[in-house]
């Protein structure tokens, strides 16, 4: 069967719109969907599904097996179209309007506070996208990325102690929970493949990490060559194993199955002994991680249950008026909100998602924010210090550009992205700390898009003008006469976060609101004084690392 058949067979239209390294159909823009039927949603989805992963298939074979060096660049685009399209199959069926209002379509991806499939940046971004803004160029790239691979559950014993309840209560459940009379749980058992790769479903992890690398494969693919013939291709991944296994597969997308004989991948240990030469500087961090004064790690945990314990007692009346032969805790109706998100990362849909009202789901999506708030974020006085490591080291790599290397991938945990962003100032401090008494309209901390599962913080080098030329007269018998013109570059760094290009406040004056290269080393610089010294701010003795050292190629 052809290509195009498999187009048609889908009854999807082809796009004429190229895709580039710097116009490609990753840089639309998600707009908000109105989903008018769940069944035709249910029949869309289930054929791209069946015919994207055959179509993915074939496309491995064609690229890796035969060798087709010449269809690579193609190739990946069409992979990066069915990547794309994979991103729109409608998600579970929450995304339509729980309350029944007429109000403009209600995405639930957007409200789970990173317990999410990826979703690209939706608030605060540039209108203009991701598309280069006339006359730059990109000559260097950074990329954070948190893109789990794992369905990995932070409480797992919640949600399976859940599971347990209802099955061995023996009562039939009434009302929005009538479901729950025939559903198990998303994964066989589930106390042995909590830690398992997910590898079904339109979001399964292994095809967001592979299509990722095809994704900036592409992008930036006048970088990757020169990266590939100058043998400056190393990348980095804490010690995790779900992380390094993330990385691997982000690397067979950006260098192919046989990435081992072009790139080298670096396994960073996230041990204490690691000082500040480490990607998990929250783990290195001795009064953090072990809580020597009440803004350690558990802070977060604390704030948290705080809101927990105001939201959550009328949602469980709700249910439990519905269900008087049962009983339910606070904690097990905050376990149905946590399985909407990895069920459907699992799945591709969860039934609970329809459980809650709109309104309990920004209360939930306000107890993730003030989670990470807390306790990796704004609100925690260790975190820019923890988060500035890797964002110095960074700004180092920037100052030196390409000569230094073109290409810098590292994968970490979220909660190491995080305090990156904090130390960064791209997020403005609230005017007050998070209440946990109520959920504030309009709040600046919000992270379901910052921080979704297989996201991305990418910082891009922009260059404008024309470099130094100089050209001599040995044509005219003069090879001793050099001119030379004037440089016209300017340098910028450009953020983007999720596919959303976002302005640093304060620095944003450059094309594209970008921010002027010296302005944002300068940012840095400070902040570093700010900070202080993170061995001291760790209590670390002085033999300790103070920073990353491994970071280059």
């Amino acid at each position: 069967m052809s290509l195009c058949s498999l187009w048609n067979l889908a009854n999807i239209p082809i796009s004429p719109r190229a895709s580039t390294a710097r116009s490609s159909p990753y840089e639309q823009r998600p707009a908000q969907r109105n989903i008018q039927s769940i069944g035709k949603g249910l029949l869309r989805m289930a054929r791209l599904i069946m015919l994207a992963s055959g179509l993915t298939a074939l496309l491995a074979v064609v690229l890796y097996f035969d060798e087709l060096s010449s269809t690579r660049a193609s190739a990946y685009s069409l992979l990066g179209q069915w990547s794309s399209l994979l991103q729109q199959i409608p998600g579970p069926s929450s995304e339509l309007d729980l309350d029944n209002s007429t109000s403009m379509a209600w995405d639930i991806r957007y409200h789970l506070g990173g317990n999410s499939p990826w979703i690209p940046k939706a608030r605060g971004i540039v209108p203009d996208g991701i598309n280069l803004p006339i006359g730059c160029r990109v000559e260097q790239v950074h990329m954070v990325g948190y893109l789990r691979v794992w369905v990995h559950l932070t409480h797992p014993k919640g949600m399976l102690e859940l599971y347990h309840h209802i099955r061995g209560a023996n009562v039939t459940l009434n009302g929005t929970l009538a479901f729950a009379n025939s559903w198990d749980f998303f994964m066989k058992n589930p106390s042995e493949r909590l830690e398992n790769l997910v590898a079904t479903g339109p979001y399964a992890g292994t095809l967001e990490a592979f299509n990722t690398g095809v994704k900036l494969g592409t992008r930036y693919e006048h970088l990757l060559d020169y990266a590939i013939e100058h043998n400056e291709t190393a990348f980095w991944a804490s010690g995790s194993k779900r992380v390094v296994e993330t990385a691997q597969y982000f690397a067979a997308g950006m260098y192919g199955l046989e990435w081992q004989n072009t790139s080298r991948l670096h396994i960073i240990p996230e041990t204490e002994d690691r000082g500040g030469d480490t990607l998990t500087a929250g783990k290195t961090c001795f009064r953090y991680l072990h809580n020597a004064d009440e803004f350690g790690r558990q802070y977060g945990y604390r704030m948290w249950n705080e809101w927990r314990e105001v939201y959550l007692p009328p949602i469980t009346k709700r249910l439990q008026e519905q269900n008087p032969a049962m009983s339910f805790t606070t904690s097990e109706i905050y376990s149905m909100q946590e399985l909407c998100g990895f069920e459907t990362i699992a799945k591709g849909s969860s039934k609970w998602c329809d459980l809650f009202t709109h309104n309990e789901w920004l209360q939930f999506e306000y107890a993730r924010d003030i989670l990470h708030y807390y306790r990796t974020g704004s609100g925690n006085p260790y975190s820019s210090s923890i988060g500035w490591l890797w964002l110095n080291a960074t700004a180092t790599l920037l100052q030196q550009g390409p000569a230094a290397g073109t290409l810098f991938f590292s994968f970490v945990h979220d909660g190491d992205v995080i305090p990156m962003l904090t130390a960064l100032d791209l997020l403005p401090h609230e005017k007050q700390h998070l209440p946990a008494t109520h959920a504030p309209q309009n709040r600046v901390w919000q992270t379901s898009d910052l921080v979704p599962m297989g996201g991305r913080i990418i910082f891009e080098r922009l260059v404008r003008g024309e470099p130094k030329q100089c050209w001599d007269h040995a044509e005219y018998g003069y090879p001793n006469h050099v001119y030379c013109s004037q440089s016209t570059e300017e340098h910028f760094v450009r953020i983007n976060v999720n596919d959303g290009v976002v302005a640093l406040p304060g620095c944003d004056s450059g094309p594209g609101r970008s921010c002027p290269l010296d302005q944002f080393l300068e940012r840095i610089s400070k902040k570093g004084e700010e900070v202080g010294d993170f061995r001291e701010v760790c209590g670390l003795p002085r033999s300790a690392k103070a920073g990353i050292e491994f970071l280059h190629q």
